[in-house]
């Protein structure tokens, strides 16, 4: 199984990860990480208002995995994406990949 989200909806469940661990699920989180409320700023704008309050302060949620028991992988590159997603499906286990994007692509 494969899921995706961002660091925002991620970060308000991610004790669920340990969960997974807990109970060996084959799940693998590819994690989309530009550090704000992507969804909030995107209305923000949208609307021409000021961007507000939408940025966060995040730990590595790659090294959270690996401190759970999981597989956990930080992408900052994009020649880094393959091998990362590659090791992480391969991962008998639940696996994450963070993938760190661009603020500014919202």
């Amino acid at each position: 199984m494969v899921s995706i989200s961002g660091d925002g909806g991620f970060g308000q469940y991610l004790a669920e990860f340990t969960t997974a661990v807990k109970y060996n699920m084959n799940i693998t989180h590819i994690l989309l990480n530009n550090n704000q409320l992507g969804k909030i700023t995107k209305e923000q704008r949208a609307a021409e208002w000021e961007v507000w309050q939408t940025a966060l302060h995040n730990p590595s949620f790659a090294a959270y995995a690996r401190l759970c028991g999981g597989f956990g992988a930080r992408v900052t590159a994009i020649e880094q994406l393959d091998p990362a997603v590659d090791k992480a499906l391969a991962h008998p286990g639940p696996a994450l990949v963070e993938i760190m994007a661009d603020p500014d692509l919202v």
